[in-house]
């Protein structure tokens, strides 16, 4: 079975592409400047890539046309809060006209897609747990961004029959993807002298991006899960402050933490709910985060990535 990864020599596209190369026939999109330890990667695991800036629609049609895929996962997107903040034309034209594109091209294929949202779009938790049918009250441009995608597809899902997947993420970490919390935090720690922390009493709900890539898997050709909203996260729920100072207890490293004010567009308080994962998936991601953590930074440090 073909699979087109769109993004998918991103962070979590990576993970996936290891965890799904010797069962499907993958082919990947992504932007059209590629960087050396990419080209490794592909060399490594014998990928097709296709280069495309998913905003020109022609261009994305005509390869998505050309390989006609059974499903596509849809991972490309400016993530990140501040940087969405700080670009909010450029977030709502790759988030928003990109998956717009994506979605017109799986409709003309007629081709199942699975795209990647984010716990951004709830906002806070209003409840003990952020359940799928909640409202949707996003706090910042890139859960605006994540939610309109969402309804861009459940629109087409409605009106052209779309079959599609969309899976909630949380805070997502693991090795590589050093722009990403976990990921970003480690890094500043074994590089500088100190780390600031905007407030510090945020909570964020961590899944280890393998425990990701095995719930994507498990969507893929999966009648269970079409036309479905699905929370992808864990029971772990650590405020940031939590999560410094284990790192900084685990890398026995001398570093002053500074207290800022925490930024306006950030989530306080969220932890989703994930019946409806193990209920249609069978599945609930099991990667402790003392384990997690641990297969983090022996990455960072076996890759040298702080030189």
């Amino acid at each position: 079975m073909r699979i087109m990864l769109i993004g998918g020599l991103g962070f979590i596209g990576r993970n996936l592409i290891k965890k799904i190369n010797h069962f499907f026939d993958l082919i990947i999109i992504d932007q059209p400047k590629i960087t050396s330890s990419n080209t490794d990667f592909i060399k490594q695991y014998g990928l097709m890539i296709e280069k495309c800036d998913i905003t020109d629609q022609v261009e994305l049609n005509r390869i998505i046309s050309k390989h006609d895929p059974k499903s596509v996962v849809h991972l490309a997107a400016l993530t990140g809060i501040t940087k969405c903040e700080t670009n909010p034309l450029t977030s709502f034209m790759i988030n928003v006209f990109g998956t717009y594109n994506v979605v017109m091209g799986c409709i003309s294929n007629n081709i199942e897609l699975i795209f990647m949202s984010s716990r951004e779009v709830y906002g806070e938790t209003i409840s003990e747990q952020s359940q799928e049918h909640d409202p949707l009250k996003p706090n910042n441009v890139y859960g605006i961004t994540k939610m309109l995608g969402e309804k861009l597809i459940e629109w087409a899902g409605s009106r052209y029959n779309l079959k599609y997947t969309i899976l909630r993420l949380t805070n997502v970490y693991g090795p590589e993807g050093d722009q990403y919390n976990i990921q970003a935090i480690l890094k500043q720690l074994r590089t500088k002298g100190e780390i600031q922390i905007f407030g510090g009493n945020q909570k964020l709900n961590l899944v280890y991006v393998e425990d990701v890539a095995e719930t994507i898997k498990r969507c893929l050709n999966n009648p269970l899960s079409s036309k479905q909203i699905i929370n992808v996260g864990s029971e772990i729920n650590l405020s940031v402050e939590e999560i410094i100072l284990k790192l900084v207890s685990i890398l026995g490293v001398n570093t002053r933490i500074v207290h800022l004010h925490m930024r306006k567009s950030e989530t306080v308080n969220f932890k989703p709910s994930l019946e409806k994962l193990e209920e249609l998936l069978g599945y609930i991601p099991k990667t402790s985060f003392d384990e997690g953590l641990r297969k983090t930074i022996d990455w960072y440090e076996r890759n040298h990535i702080d030189e």
